[in-house]
């Protein structure tokens, strides 16, 4: 139902703070917009949490509308703005480190304006032109939330620009018609002219949410209590099954064609454990992008399988670019240099280039987590096991309490738990609680060519020795599962 200004000034919907609910109020006579107000407890019904909910935990207590920390838990708001309007924002982060994002429109276009992101402090625009806050121009640095700190923002949109504001300070304009915009995926809702907000990772209460159109109309969404189909994205992780089978109430998203995903690292991947797995892959009929850290050439140990040439790889494209939603598995392969994709290792590495970066390894996780959201498998070869040991979804290890094998042999020296060490390459695992089965177990005991273990939608292979195995084993089973 249309929501038409009366004068040309503004009409406004608002989510209040005490019920976050709507109210929808125009710059009438002081005896109208009391009415206006009045009619505030019977809005509220219009925000039906089950319906406009995409991901994560959300509930209304009574000083807002609270999220649970998750992955990319955001929630579609059912206004739909035309023309000019103000998008403003209170919000309280309660825990964590990571961004809170409000999702607007402009245009043609949908995009996400984030608060202290991807782990660099940076606020901005995401994505524009194909680029997102970190590479295009509407980044602004040092932007960091206080957690228990009250904020406003606000996004001013205009016909030819958008401006962002953080308690009353200009942050960020971008400049456009918005037919440059896009959604990255983590924060994708399902309607492309709706307005949303999401917290990534953080538990954070919304105490209000206000939007006023300067010129145009605000339309509301329908009335109707029936949920609204989810957008398969980064959704809060349930603790992770141990059975084939999803949960009860998890929805597979898109299947990713017959593509899947490998990532190497930059420097320090092991050969065979990459072409092995490929070319079993290819020889299914699967298509196979590769991802590391850089789009940028990637080196591998010495001796590991590449013959007589370098081995140089050229990735195909940067993990932080990688979309879920393209492939039906990812494959991490093994080699020291996989140590760099460690998302919760605390120690370091002698080498520096196994150390990574935290942005590298925020990315890493982010897929980790997509990937088990979508219900698709997560493999690993060798000392690529350690990533998933070292990853976290929903606060806990992939590998806690499920089998898992991996290399018997020295992972790379560094600082382990504060001193100098160089321990087997299982370490990481063990540390985080995964059932790992003996060496050489699985099959015949006297190689490790046939050492898998399925745990559930998780895949790790023992070693190289075992990459080829892994590549028609995770075939066989994605055939089984189309």
């Amino acid at each position: 139902m249309p929501l038409t200004n009366r004068t040309r000034t503004s009409g406004r919907v608002t989510i209040s703070a005490v019920v976050a609910c709507f109210v929808i109020a125009t710059q009438l006579s002081a005896a109208e917009d009391d009415r206006t107000r009045e009619k505030s407890d019977d809005l509220i019904q219009l925000m039906n949490l089950d319906r406009d909910t995409v991901a994560g935990q959300w509930r209304k207590t009574p000083d807002g509308l609270l999220t649970s920390a998750a992955n990319g838990s955001r929630i579609s708001l059912p206004v739909e703005p035309k023309g000019e309007y103000d998008f403003t924002v209170t919000f309280t982060r309660q825990t964590g480190q990571h961004s809170i994002a409000l999702l607007f429109v402009s245009g043609s276009g949908q995009a996400a304006f984030d608060l202290d992101a991807w782990g660099q402090h940076l606020a901005g625009f995401q994505n524009v032109g194909g680029k997102d806050v970190r590479q295009n121009s509407t980044r602004a640095a040092d932007v960091t939330l206080i957690n228990g700190q009250k904020y406003t923002a606000e996004l001013r949109v205009r016909r030819d620009r958008v401006d962002a504001y953080l308690d009353g300070k200009l942050l960020s304009t971008y400049r456009g018609d918005g037919s440059d915009l896009r959604v990255l995926a983590n924060w994708r809702i399902p309607s492309k002219r709706r307005l949303g907000i999401g917290a990534w990772d953080s538990e954070t209460l919304f105490h209000s949410i206000e939007v006023r159109s300067v010129n145009g109309t605000i339309d509301l969404a329908s009335t109707s209590s029936s949920p609204r189909p989810r957008t398969p994205s980064t959704t809060p992780m349930p603790p992770v099954p141990t059975s084939t089978n999803p949960p009860r109430g998890k929805r597979p998203a898109a299947d990713g064609g017959d593509r899947v995903l490998i990532v190497i690292a930059n420097d320090g991947f092991f050969y065979r454990e990459y072409a092995d797995p490929r070319q079993e892959f290819e020889r299914a009929g699967f298509t196979v992008e590769v991802a590391a850290a850089r789009r940028a050439p990637c080196r591998p140990h010495a001796n590991s399988g590449q013959g007589g040439s370098d081995g140089a790889v050229q990735p195909d494209l940067a993990i932080a670019d990688a979309d879920p939603n393209r492939y039906r598995a990812i494959l991490f392969s093994g080699g020291w240099g996989s140590s760099m994709y460690q998302y919760a290792f605390q120690g370091s590495y002698n080498n520096s280039a196994y150390n990574g970066d935290r942005q590298t390894k925020d990315a890493t996780n982010r897929l980790i987590n997509a990937f088990v959201e979508q219900d698709k498998y997560v493999c690993a070869l060798c000392h690529g096991v350690s990533v998933l040991a070292w990853s976290r979804v929903n606060g806990r290890s992939l590998l806690a309490g499920r089998r898992a094998t991996g290399p018997t042999r020295q992972g790379p020296a560094g600082i382990y738990n504060g001193r100098q060490a160089q321990p087997s390459s299982r370490w990481g695992s063990e540390q985080n609680g995964a059932k790992m089965v003996a060496p050489n177990s699985v099959g015949n005991p006297s190689t490790a060519a046939d050492d898998i273990v399925i745990d559930g939608k998780i895949m790790t292979g023992q070693d190289d020795i075992s990459a080829r195995e892994m590549g028609r084993q995770l075939a066989k089973q994605l055939k089984g599962s189309s």
